[in-house]
């Protein structure tokens, strides 16, 4: 009875926890969730780069000759037509090759010409050889010794016939040598990077010099590969010059597809309108700040 009494009052303890709502079990942490504000978008500083003006047509003054520089006629910043003298070259030893080189012509053609004579002659004799032996005057050894001696002339002929137009070839170079002791611009421009000094001795090839075309320049620029994508063809550029406020506009006209090791960008060229240039502002080999004013490039 007692048993059963206590059973009746411990029932609705248990009735109410096995019914109480359990607790909620901890989350776990979501690794997405942001933690901190988010901080403001900031808009991307148009990058700045160091530009050089220099012209799309220019042209390499070189030395076509070995020979000492005799004189200089130009200096650098020197404006220049076409076919105006640049440099002369000493004379002296271009002569000399060119005497010996006419000596050498006229000695192949003497003998070239000795050799034809002789030749001529032995051949009609060879002639002779035959329609005596027709005749029954002469053997057939005479005539076949008059045709080898014949041949042998001929061949030697040739051989100094060869020697001459080789003598001849060299002569005409001489001349051709001595014509280019005197170097001309080939083109109007600006001349710059003037490299050669009177009385030292140009070699085949040597650059004495450089000459722009100011009629239509360019400003080159290295774009780093992080900046690769901010820049495309047809956008706008300003170029800025050091001490000078003004700025000159330019259209991105050519991206070089290769990178340049070990640094990696690409060269880029814009096209300067010089028709909206004061008189002066620009000139070959000038250096200025380069910057994108179209933004980043989609």
């Amino acid at each position: 009875m007692i048993r059963s009494m206590r059973l009746r009052r411990s029932l609705p303890c248990f009735l109410l926890t096995a019914c109480a709502v359990p607790s909620p079990a901890p989350l776990e942490h979501d690794p997405t969730e942001v933690t901190a504000p988010r901080s403001p978008l900031t808009a991307t500083a148009a990058p700045e780069l160091v530009g050089v003006v220099t012209s799309r047509k220019s042209a390499v003054i070189s030395a076509q000759v070995q020979a000492r520089i005799e004189k200089l006629a130009v200096r650098a910043g020197q404006a220049i037509r076409a076919g105006d003298l640049i440099a002369t070259l000493d004379r002296t030893e271009l002569e000399n090759r060119r005497a010996q080189a006419v000596a050498n012509e006229q000695s192949a053609q003497l003998e070239a010409g000795a050799y034809g004579a002789q030749a001529q002659a032995l051949r009609r004799r060879a002639a002779a050889e035959a329609r005596l032996h027709k005749l029954g005057v002469s053997s057939a050894m005479a005539v076949s010794s008059a045709r080898a001696e014949y041949a042998q002339v001929g061949s030697q002929g040739g051989a100094a016939l060869a020697k001459a137009i080789t003598a001849k070839a060299a002569r005409e170079q001489s001349e051709r040598d001595l014509a280019r002791a005197e170097i001309v611009a080939p083109l109007d421009g600006i001349i710059t990077q003037l490299k050669a000094h009177e009385g030292e001795v140009a070699q085949i090839g040597t650059p004495l010099a450089r000459v722009f075309d100011p009629s239509d320049l360019i400003v080159r620029f290295a774009v780093p590969r992080e900046q690769r994508n901010q820049i495309a063809i047809g956008q706008r550029v300003e170029l800025a010059l050091e001490g000078d406020p003004r700025t000159v506009a330019a259209i991105v006209t050519n991206i070089s597809a290769a990178q340049e090791p070990p640094v990696l960008f690409s060269v880029v060229e814009a096209d300067i309108d010089d028709s909206k240039l004061p008189p002066g502002q620009l000139t070959v080999a000038a250096v200025g700040r380069v910057r994108i004013t179209d933004g980043v490039a989609q």
